[in-house]
């Protein structure tokens, strides 16, 4: 364990620098190192064979608890940016674009596939599908402006889609026993 703490660490100072303190990092490379074990130990099926790889478990562009987390750690960056609070009262009549609908609709999917999960017996019904979910969510940040969207009621509805999305990768990845960094 020590061994995966050192190793994101050393990636944690590589990306962040001087942003953080030596106590934060060392803080987020404890999170996101024992994260990176549990999760690459969870997300495989029990009935095939674990395979290890350091840049598999630590990879931020992948199937991993560093991309989840980062990915909580991004919604909660936008969130706490924004400074206002998510009026739901003003969501009426949206015209949602194809990535919104996408979200939506895997958001609404995650009551059934944590039953899935445990009904199964199998906590990689919930590492697939939160990783799916991080990647609809990370093509809709990459293509539609959060913050700065072009109306009142998209900036609006784009910051409930990121608070239910970060919940829902916060409860996830509590379920698995991993914890969701605020910042990384």
């Amino acid at each position: 364990m020590q061994e995966v703490i050192d190793k994101a660490k050393e990636i944690i100072n590589q990306s962040l620098g001087n942003s953080f303190s030596e106590k934060e990092k060392q803080k987020i490379a404890e999170i996101v190192g024992i994260g990176a074990v549990k999760y690459n130990d969870l997300s495989q099926h029990y009935s095939k064979d674990i395979v290890f790889s350091w840049d598999k478990i630590l990879n931020l562009k992948g199937n991993s608890a560093p991309y989840l987390q980062y990915t909580f750690a991004r919604c909660q960056s936008i969130l706490s940016k924004a400074r206002s609070k998510i009026n739901l009262k003003q969501l009426t009549e949206i015209d949602l674009n194809d990535q919104e609908k996408e979200i939506l609709r895997e958001l609404y999917k995650f009551p059934e596939k944590i039953k899935e999960a445990a009904d199964k017996f199998s906590p990689n019904l919930i590492c697939n599908f939160i990783f799916n979910l991080a990647q609809k969510y990370n093509l809709f940040y990459n293509s539609c402006p959060i913050i700065k969207a072009s109306t009142k009621q998209s900036k609006n509805f784009r910051l409930a889609i990121t608070f239910s999305l970060a919940q829902v990768l916060k409860n996830s990845l509590n379920l698995l026993g991993i914890e969701a960094p605020e910042k990384m």
